[in-house]
């Protein structure tokens, strides 16, 4: 029965991690064909297990065989689930060692405490366990775990799954190895720490990835133009500084539309907000990656340039504004000028001021065309 008994809880310690990554995980396959595949593994590795005991006079199998023979689950996940192989690995290892402590907990408190049938009563404490730490263990997965798991920077991601490796194979060392010369109740507090590190350390990267996301959407609003979503004037600044501290040569083209007003005058504020967009994508489209559109104020638009040949992209643009707007509702022009870095200037100021002043004279020489400069 002892025997028994123990072959019972590894099993419900593997049926509660199945669970727990099919409840986490994102579907690929019906639930039939999840059930089929997990258990052609699970009687491959039953079989491997007996055959490993008989082959070398084994009453029991070592945890860490049974660990590696665990492990071996991470290819079917894998295949069964939408998830990439970087987190159906974090997933795995966070719901292990929830239940390699909970496992090892258990049977260590039935040592404790001489309870009789050893194995029997720590299959039933462990249930007990379980059928309360699996439903909240789900929960944070869902709530906190996912929301790291999604925002979580890419250049962070290695560090989570080195982290939840670390903790993994922490409390697997010390379950194994170094926890035989210990005193019974110092394993059970050793091991509880070590779970409890691994809670409050995910937590904490939940924390920073929310703080981070925040961070990083309080950053949109404040470079981007709400209206036409490119980025706004103090977008602007902070790409040109960077351009002229890399001492990259760029141009700055200075767009002013003309009879804005009378747009919003003639069909109203709502196809004005439909003429901003459109220029604004006409533009985006004609940079491609070769530069960046901002908008400054009303219908003031600056784009920074790192091309060469501008007089061919801005007969470009011209062609896009033509094929962006109707013949019932024109494209009334707009005027450009563009200044040259570092040869017209070498601050981002004085390449406004003087792309703006030849806009300007752009616009009162102006013949009727789309786009003059």
């Amino acid at each position: 029965m002892e025997q028994l008994a123990r072959n019972f809880i590894f099993l419900e310690m593997l049926f509660v991690n199945l669970v727990t990554m099919h409840n986490c995980c994102r579907k690929k396959y019906s639930v039939r064909r999840v059930i089929s595949v997990l258990s052609i593994i699970t009687g491959l590795i039953l079989f491997l297990s007996f055959f490993l005991r008989g082959k070398f006079n084994l009453q029991y199998l070592h945890g860490y065989i049974l660990i590696l023979l665990g492990l071996i689950y991470f290819f079917p996940l894998k295949y069964l689930y939408r998830e990439s192989a970087g987190k159906t690995l974090v997933i795995m290892i966070f719901s292990w060692t929830h239940t390699m402590a909970i496992t090892y907990f258990c049977i260590q408190v039935a040592t404790l405490f001489g309870l009789r049938y050893h194995f029997q009563m720590a299959l039933l404490i462990q249930t007990l366990v379980y059928s309360f730490s699996t439903p909240l263990l789900i929960k944070f997965v869902r709530r906190r775990f996912f929301y790291i798991l999604k925002n979580i920077p890419r250049e962070m991601n290695k560090y989570l799954i080195m982290l939840s490796l670390a903790e993994f194979t922490t409390l697997t060392i010390t379950i194994i190895y170094f926890s035989e010369s210990a005193h019974l109740l110092l394993r059970l507090i050793t091991v509880f720490s070590i779970a409890l590190t691994a809670v409050i350390s995910y937590h904490l990267i939940y924390i920073i990835v929310k703080n981070s996301k925040n961070i990083n959407v309080l950053e949109h609003l404040a470079y981007t133009d709400d209206l036409t979503g490119i980025s706004n004037r103090l977008a602007l600044f902070l790409d040109c500084e960077k351009l002229i501290l890399d001492n990259k040569p760029f141009s700055m083209i200075y767009m002013d539309l003309d009879n804005f007003k009378k747009v919003n005058d003639m069909y109203g504020h709502s196809f004005g907000d439909d003429y901003l967009k459109k220029f604004t994508e006409a533009a985006r489209e004609t940079l491609g990656n070769k530069g960046s559109i901002y908008r400054m104020s009303g219908d003031e638009f600056i784009c920074l340039y790192r091309g060469d040949k501008i007089d061919l992209l801005l007969e470009t643009f011209n062609e896009k504004i033509v094929k962006s707007f109707g013949i019932d509702k024109p494209f009334l022009g707009v005027s450009i000028g563009y200044a040259i870095f570092p040869q017209d200037a070498s601050s981002v100021d004085d390449l406004i001021q003087k792309a703006d002043n030849v806009m300007y004279k752009v616009k009162k020489q102006s013949k009727g065309n789309p786009v003059h400069y």
